[in-house]
């Protein structure tokens, strides 16, 4: 949700661009979600988003059960019309109705004086716009706070949840928040609905929370769009099926990895031949593969990190039909062949592939046209283990935005430092913060959003070792802090600094040299 103002701005935090289709997107670097190979069959998966121009066949299209849709003050693009919401429930999609004005950001400048009021009067205006929607008079409304909203708040907090169940009631009263603050709410029960977001809840998940937002920047039919996930059957919505889905549950797309073997390897170096690599398709992800993938994601304005993670799967894959050849092709037949299809890999796709396709999409849910486009693709890949050993999977990049605080706050600053910003690295993700983020990402032709993304992460960074002086180095011995290495953080990488990177680096399944270069940046910034 934390895409969500008063103004028409689409999301901003850049995590996971899919070539097409539904997608339950892993965060199992963050430990924040269970990807959908774990998932149950029962398990209901949907999207909130901000542009109505996102069609009802589109979200029913890919897959999703519901939408969660915004009422807010007038005008407003984000806001659900009547129209949009019977488009939606004719196409059996549940939704779930939520206040997002400003998400009480504006707290952060100062507490109002009188929140219950303030809560009665966002409940007031939530409520009358729900009804004229369509919306029961029975479905909860969630009211959003968008922020890391402190302790010192919680008594206006609840105050202002007071305001709203005195409208609508308690038994119809929900909010969206980080862990603490669904936490607070419920045991003060201030909330009969929980709508948790991974941000600011530090991998912990609040059990009574029926909504689950675990992960940002999904693309929905080419439009921004947050992955929720239902935790119970009832999470409040109205409509449609009531949030029975019945769209497929697609895998999370693997890490693949130098040191790594398999047909999932193998497939990644038939797609990076036919993307032009000259290295063999062996199965075995040797420097030749990384030093590939690594010219692969630079020449696709890529995260330049030698992984193949779901980013580099989406612009690697190509859509193969009956009539293909090539090693687009050889790809699907590899990993068709994972599944017992036994088919010969000869790049050729014909009656044989097609067929074969075929069985496998109707096995899987998927839609059967015995083409391999980007759902199958994703199915294939993701579907059981395609690939094993090598060094660790490193986690996804975090996302660090405005109002954040911490040791990675910290260390972005040291790094935007070292970049030639002038600002204080004091942990606080402040007006300055942000400004020199987007000065940093203009400069290096990146989105200017100001949150720090895997884009701007993966241009942040950058190799520090023995000998090296600077804030880059500050940055490096921040992130070695948390996990307890009790390094000074005076910018001077000496023996004490390599010897706890060594350390990280074999705590963590990777290759032990005491140097912080990229995947070591990304196990210490993402873990």
């Amino acid at each position: 949700m934390n895409q969500f103002d008063d103004s028409p701005r689409l999301s901003r935090r850049r995590l996971l661009t899919l070539a097409g289709g539904a997608a339950v997107a892993s965060v199992a670097g963050i430990g924040l979600a269970q990807s959908a190979s774990a998932a149950t069959a029962g398990t209901v998966y949907g999207i909130d988003y901000s542009d109505a121009s996102l069609t009802a066949a589109s979200v029913a299209a890919a897959g999703y059960g519901f939408v969660c849709r915004y009422l807010s003050w007038l005008p407003n693009t984000k806001v659900l019309t009547l129209s949009e919401a019977q488009a939606l429930t004719a196409a059996g999609l549940g939704i779930v109705s939520n206040w997002e004005s400003d998400g009480l950001q504006s707290w952060q400048t100062g507490v109002p004086s009188d929140p219950y009021s303030q809560g009665a009067g966002h409940a007031t205006e939530a409520q009358r716009q729900a009804l004229a929607d369509g919306m029961p008079s029975t479905r909860p409304i969630y009211f959003s706070v968008d922020f890391d909203l402190q302790p010192s708040m919680y008594a206006a907090l609840n105050s202002y949840f007071d305001g709203v169940a005195s409208v609508i009631g308690r038994s119809r009263t929900g909010a969206y928040a980080g862990y603490h603050v669904i936490q607070e709410l419920f045991n003060n029960g201030k909330i009969a609905w929980g709508w948790q977001t991974y941000a600011w809840s530090g991998g912990n998940w609040d059990g009574r929370a029926q909504l689950r937002q675990v992960q940002n920047d999904i693309t929905v039919a080419g439009k921004d769009a947050d992955l929720d996930q239902a935790m119970a059957a009832d999470f409040g919505q109205w409509g449609g099926k009531g949030g029975g889905g019945g769209g497929v549950i697609l895998p999370s797309w693997p890490n693949i990895t130098d040191g790594m073997t398999g047909p999932s390897v193998q497939a990644a170096q038939y797609l990076l031949r036919y993307h032009g690599a000259s290295i063999t398709a062996d199965g075995q992800f040797g420097a030749p593969t990384l030093t590939a993938t690594e010219s692969f994601q630079s020449a696709h304005g890529l995260g330049v990190d030698g992984q193949i993670g779901p980013l580099t799967w989406s612009a690697l894959i190509v859509q193969v039909q009956q009539g293909s050849t090539g090693d687009d092709v050889r790809a699907a037949q590899v990993e068709l062949n994972r599944f017992g299809y036994g088919l010969a890999v000869d790049g050729s796709f014909g009656a044989g592939t097609a067929s074969a396709a075929r069985a496998f999409q109707s096995a899987h849910g998927l839609g059967v046209d015995g083409q391999v486009g980007p759902q199958t693709w994703q199915m294939l890949v993701g579907t059981g283990s395609g690939a094993s050993g090598g060094g660790a999977v490193a986690p996804p990049w975090p996302n660090v935005i405005d109002g954040d605080t911490g040791s990675n706050v910290q260390a972005v600053q040291y790094l935007l430092r070292y970049h030639g910003a002038s600002i204080t690295a004091d942990g606080q993700f402040g007006s300055g913060t942000p400004a020199a983020a987007k000065s940093f990402q203009s400069a290096h032709g990146l989105g200017a959003d100001g949150q720090i993304g895997p884009k701007t992460w993966s241009a942040l960074i950058v190799q520090v070792q023995q000998g090296a002086t600077g804030d880059d180095v500050r940055a490096a011995q921040v992130e070695l802090n948390k996990f307890g290495y009790g390094l000074t953080v005076d910018g001077s990488f000496g023996a004490g600094t390599a010897t706890a990177a060594r350390a990280f680096q074999s705590a963590h399944g990777l290759g032990v040299d005491g140097q912080v270069g990229p995947q070591t940046w990304q196990m210490l910034v993402g873990s």
